[in-house]
């Protein structure tokens, strides 16, 4: 049964990569999650095909996560978060862009694989390879804790910048910008246990690039 479950979705996902407003798959969901495309409650379930513009909702003690049909990202929404996903062509690479309205996001996105930014009520996240949470409370006030790498942070009202490094914590509050070392309790352990998962089932199809070389795209769901 998981074998044959295992090319349905090599099959749904090959088709994915030649469906422009194809951009993610949902890769694990676990208690109330709602999935909202054009203003209609969807259907679905893990290894779902996510389009441009899909809303995903996570309620109390829930958890969702996907990743972008380029392989290079993974995104995990913690409970009560909100979240509305993009992605475009930018030459040979995926612009990826995560609009938080509310709620704990985790992204990891690996390095050299396009541009990938996230939008909260206050701030712009502008990242290229990291690991980092996003937090949003219910008036919009955003903070972001970088694990790996850096993430250079836009305040939206003044367009001030700032980048937080590895370790760090940063947000702008009232105009200004704070940035400082992230404490070792600084998690929750929502947190630490999402960021350590794993997804269940994992897939590696291989592929030639246009360059007829042999290239791996590598899938958990």
């Amino acid at each position: 049964m998981k074998k044959h479950i295992l090319i349905i979705v090599a099959i749904l996902f090959l088709s994915a990569l030649l469906c422009a407003d194809t951009v993610a798959v949902l890769s694990s969901t676990k208690g109330k999650v709602s999935l909202q495309r054009k203003d209609k409650n969807m259907k679905f379930k893990n290894g779902e095909l996510l389009k441009n513009e899909d809303v995903i909702r996570t309620g109390a003690e829930s958890f969702a996560a996907y990743k972008y049909v380029d392989a290079s990202s993974q995104v995990k929404l913690f409970a009560n978060s909100l979240v509305t996903i993009s992605a475009n062509k930018s030459g040979d690479k995926l612009a990826k862009k995560v609009k938080v309205d509310k709620g704990n996001v985790y992204s990891q996105i690996k390095s050299g694989t396009g541009p990938f930014v996230v939008q909260t009520p206050t701030t712009v996240a502008s990242v290229k390879g990291t690991e980092f949470l996003t937090r949003v409370g219910e008036n919009g006030e955003s903070e972001f804790v970088v694990i790996e790498g850096e993430v250079e942070l836009e305040d939206i009202e003044t367009g001030q910048t700032g980048t937080v490094g590895a370790g760090q914590t940063g947000s702008f509050s009232g105009g200004q910008f704070n940035v400082g070392d992230t404490p070792d309790d600084g998690f929750s352990d929502e947190e630490l246990g999402g960021m350590d998962s794993t997804d269940g089932n994992t897939l590696i199809i291989p592929y030639q690039d246009k360059n007829g070389e042999s290239k791996y795209i590598r899938i958990t769901y």
